[in-house]
């Protein structure tokens, strides 16, 4: 665990890093919250019990043939423990944008330990960013063919639902991009946020698998898919066999931000959905406690 004099080191180099790229990027560099800024600017001046909340902010990379976002959020521990950044733009299709994300974790895995890197990483997009928008307007027409069409038609009558595990889901830039992901491509299910945290995303396998693809290549402490339930050919069906209405974040934290167990059961079973308790926490469940 960190003590607050190396804390205090981790933001005050959090801090130089941002004024630099900053300096570098002015029109370009958006800061989600300045309160959070405020707070941490506070905190380094005077380190309290309380500690600030994440630095999270976005940087606009101008190419030739269109533009790159790269969202970047920061705990306490950076630069000792990777960043969580993600990339896009609508100018990327799911295969490219799939691949970049991708290849930016490879990345920063090869980065030398407590060093700061997302300049690294935005210098690595400017020089390289052109060619996943190359190669997604060069696929453009070929995925529009009926070729595709059919295949993609056929991926949709699949219905999969897909359970993840996670050891904690706090960061506010990861919730909202989960929570846009499902919506953008019609799915229900929900968001546990806090720790321990649960994805369930439901709908055509096509939809669960590239949002699974692009919630996995987040950065992540620990994250698994712990159990995926389908139904072939159900193309008419679909609508029919969702166990949930809309997708929604959920939590139920009692004390910090631990979740309240007995309330995710709950939860579960509200939603015919008890018998996943067991896959994703490796918790065996009294069946008196399923009938109450």
């Amino acid at each position: 665990m960190s003590t607050y004099e190396e804390i205090k080191e981790n933001l005050t180099t959090q801090v130089c890093e941002l004024e630099t790229l900053q300096s570098i990027y002015p029109k370009e560099l958006r800061i989600t919250n300045h309160g959070v800024l405020a707070d941490i600017n506070e905190f380094i001046k005077n380190p309290m019990q309380e500690l600030p909340r994440r630095l999270e902010y976005s940087i606009e990379i101008p190419l030739d043939n269109g533009s790159i976002e790269l969202l970047i959020s920061l705990s306490s521990n950076y630069p000792k423990e990777k960043p969580e950044v993600y990339a896009r733009s609508s100018f990327l299709n799911r295969t490219q944008q799939l691949l970049l994300n991708q290849t930016l974790s490879d990345i920063l895995e090869h980065q030398e330990e407590n060093e700061p890197c997302i300049q690294v990483l935005v210098l690595w997009l400017q020089d390289n960013g052109e060619n996943f928008l190359t190669n997604s307007n060069r696929n453009l027409d070929k995925e529009l063919t009926p070729k595709h069409r059919k295949k993609d038609q056929k991926n949709l009558t699949d219905f999969t639902r897909y359970w993840i595990y996670s050891h904690h889901i706090y960061s506010k830039y990861k919730r909202k991009k989960i929570v846009d992901l499902a919506e953008e491509n019609s799915l229900t299910g929900f968001c546990l946020a806090g720790k321990p945290g649960v994805i369930c995303i439901e709908g055509a396998f096509e939809d669960c698998n590239y949002c699974w693809q692009k919630i996995k290549s987040m950065n992540w402490q620990k994250i698994l898919l712990r159990l995926i339930e389908e139904e072939k050919d159900c193309k008419d069906m679909m609508d029919v066999m969702r166990k949930f209405k809309d997708f929604q974040e959920i939590f139920f934290t009692t004390s910090g931000r631990h979740n309240d167990m007995n309330q995710v059961l709950k939860y579960l079973i509200e939603h015919k959905s008890q018998h996943v308790f067991q896959e994703l926490f490796d918790v065996e469940v009294k069946c008196n406690e399923l009938a109450n």
